[in-house]
């Protein structure tokens, strides 16, 4: 048992009672002791993917029973329980090191989170290890797991994996056998792609925790309806037959008024880049099956000049352009040297960047370990000196959540941009 630690803030105790290193319940076979990192895998960030589930009829005394199945589910996902190696190379040794698992207690009513729009310490603290989002060193496993405890008899499954090796949508089929695991059924298993090693120098993917500039981190929920009245809008705008997605025109939208609200900031209107991450299972030339494990991306990124006005039609169009050209790509090694060019030509770029990431239609509402389906699952925007949103559906599918990390000056800014909260449930 770990030594028990407290973090107190104004309105709540929250104490982790257990940790322990949960190993895959069979060893990997010796011929599968390294598995290579993909061009994708090797150019995400150095990071920590952050999830938490919550769950209000949790069934007491079934944290054994969660910790034999995660032995299952990483025997089948076995590079998840392996290690990086020391110094860092392009694979990962498959040595069956584990995953950690906390236990925590909270005097704090599961609502208490689930209703607060902004994201701060006290959600941190459901996470193994708090704030931290950077893979440190100190934290060799690829996988960490928090099961909290509520006072109202509610629990929530936070869910921290390394960005190296997985994708969100990796993430959401590696939880979903868990909880299919769980409930004594058969999961589908997942597919590995066999990764050669490649002389292809992947540019630097740089983060780093804030230090100066104060950011806040916040969640919109933006209702069908409204979507369907900004998408009537856009439509009038075009002179071709168009028929925007509801995650093209968010992050259309997320985009401007972002942009909007640093130009407002600094009095100026600077250069600014979107960048999309894609789902490339289904759009390489050769197809990918959906539980293929990895980074499984494509990025598109439309440049916006530094003057005139924003257009939403117009940013539309240029990431249909985008994403079109990613259809041309064969596989992932191709893939992975497409990002790797794309990168390169941005060297020295300083326009501002806004990176966004749609989790919409992935799984993650589905995941029930035997108590029902979450009511609530929220996404933990890395804590870093960078402009981060990540789109996903709302629990009844009835819109889409935006989860938004910004400056605090900006994101204060964008709260009272009267154009952009006509479309945002009432905050």
């Amino acid at each position: 048992m770990a030594k028990v630690q407290r973090f107190r803030s104004i309105r709540q105790l929250h104490t982790i009672i257990s940790q322990e290193t949960i190993r895959p319940s069979s060893p990997t076979p010796p011929h599968l002791n390294t598995y290579n990192l993909s061009l994708l895998d090797q150019f995400a960030p150095n990071m920590r993917m952050r999830i938490v589930f919550f769950y209000p009829n949790y069934k007491s005394g079934d944290s054994n029973l969660l910790k034999q199945s995660l032995a299952k589910c990483l025997t089948q996902y076995y590079p998840l329980a392996g290690r990086f190696p020391t110094p860092p190379a392009p694979y990962i040794n498959c040595n069956d090191g584990g995953a950690e698992f906390l236990e925590a207690i909270s005097d704090s009513p599961l609502d208490e989170f689930i209703q607060k729009n902004e994201q701060d310490e006290a959600l941190d603290q459901l996470f193994p290890y708090g704030l931290s989002c950077i893979a440190h060193n100190t934290r060799p496993g690829l996988v960490e797991v928090q099961l909290n405890h509520f006072a109202c008899g509610g629990a929530a499954v936070a869910v921290s994996m390394s960005h190296k090796v997985a994708d969100a949508l990796t993430m959401a089929t590696f939880i979903n056998n868990w909880a299919i695991t769980t409930r004594c059924q058969s999961p589908i298993a997942p597919y590995f792609i066999s990764s050669s090693t490649s002389n292809k120098i992947m540019p630097e993917f740089m983060i780093k925790e804030i230090d100066k500039v104060k950011y806040s981190s916040r969640r919109f929920v933006f209702p069908n309806a409204k979507l369907n009245e900004l998408k009537n809008t856009v439509m009038a705008m075009c002179t071709a037959p168009t028929n925007p997605t509801r995650v093209e025109l968010l992050a259309s939208l997320l985009f401007k008024h972002a942009v909007s609200a640093a130009s407002t900031r600094s009095g100026s209107l600077e250069p600014s880049n979107l960048f999309l991450t894609v789902n490339m299972r289904n759009k390489f030339v050769e197809n990918y099956p959906q539980t293929t494990a990895g980074n499984i991306l494509g990025m598109v990124i439309v440049k916006m000049a530094d003057s005139g006005e924003i257009r939403l039609n117009e940013l539309i169009v240029e990431l249909r352009k985008g994403k079109m050209e990613l259809n041309d790509l064969r596989d992932v090694q191709e893939g992975g040297e497409k990002v790797a060019d794309m990168f390169s030509t941005l060297q020295g770029d300083v326009s501002r960047a806004y990176n966004i990431s749609s989790l919409c239609r992935f799984p993650f509402y589905n995941v029930d370990f035997g108590w029902g389906k979450p009511v609530e699952v929220i996404i933990r925007v890395p804590n870093v000196e960078a402009n981060g949103l990540v789109l996903m559906d709302t629990p009844l599918g009835d819109g889409i959540t935006a989860f938004v990390h910004l400056p605090e000056e900006e994101m204060t800014i964008l709260q009272n941009d009267n154009e952009f909260v006509t479309y945002v449930e009432d905050i």
